[in-house]
Formats: structure tokens, C-alpha cells, sequence
């Protein structure tokens, strides 16, 4: 069976504000250029030319497990308020969290501010 990635990236838009975005794949290097050209050419929340988008977290699962558990993670960041969803399954947070919970049978827990800073 191929396995899926469960990835936590993020990037910087033009506004400086923090995107953060969970979401599935099977090519890892393939989603990154996709994330970059797509939100290079947003309308909103548009990424800079000198910006990328950039993982903090993956795994790989099962394609069944992947879908599951991100639709899972998706609901419990909405529930804790790590920012304002938007559309294609982003967060915009007005500051860094300090950390995000991904829920996979256990708790994973990203420092997310000490990584990027």
C-alpha cells in the first residue's frame, strides 16, 4: 500500500501575516513547488516572490488515515482557535502560536515560534 504524508507548512504573505496550513500528499518536494506557484498568485493572503512555503511536520499514513486525521486536526484547530480559517485549508494567526497539536492516535506537539524564529 503507498503511503501519504500528514504535513503541517506555513509561509509569511504579503502583509506579514503567518499562513499556517495542514493538509495530505504523496510527493512531499511536488506539493511544496505546487503551495509556492498557487499562493504566489493568490488574491488574498498572496505569497512574496522571495517567500516559500515550508514544512514543520510530516508523517506518513495510510491514504485512508491521512484524509481522517486531517479533517480531525482541521476541526480541533478550528475548536482551539489557532487562527482564522480561510479558504484551501489555511489558518491565518495575527501572531506565531508558540505551539500546534497534531492528533494521531497521540498527541504530536510543534513548536512552531521557536522554529521559525
Amino acid at each position: 500500500m503507498n503511503k501519504e504524508f500528514l504535513y503541517v507548512g506555513y509561509y509569511f504573505d504579503v502583509n506579514n501575516r503567518f499562513i499556517l496550513k495542514p493538509g495530505i500528499t504523496n510527493d512531499l518536494a511536488r506539493r511544496r513547488r505546487e503551495h509556492n506557484t498557487a499562493y504566489r498568485k493568490s488574491p488574498n493572503y498572496t505569497m512574496p516572490k522571495e517567500n516559500s512555503f515550508e514544512y514543520l511536520f510530516s508523517v506518513p499514513l495510510s491514504k485512508y488515515n491521512t484524509l481522517r486525521y486531517e479533517d480531525s486536526n482541521k476541526k480541533l484547530w478550528q475548536e482551539m482557535g489557532v487562527g482564522e480559517y480561510i479558504r484551501n485549508d489555511r489558518f491565518v494567526c495575527d501572531t506565531i502560536p508558540e505551539q500546534v497539536v497534531i492528533h494521531i492516535r497521540k498527541d504530536y506537539i510543534i513548536n512552531v515560534k521557536c522554529r521559525i524564529e
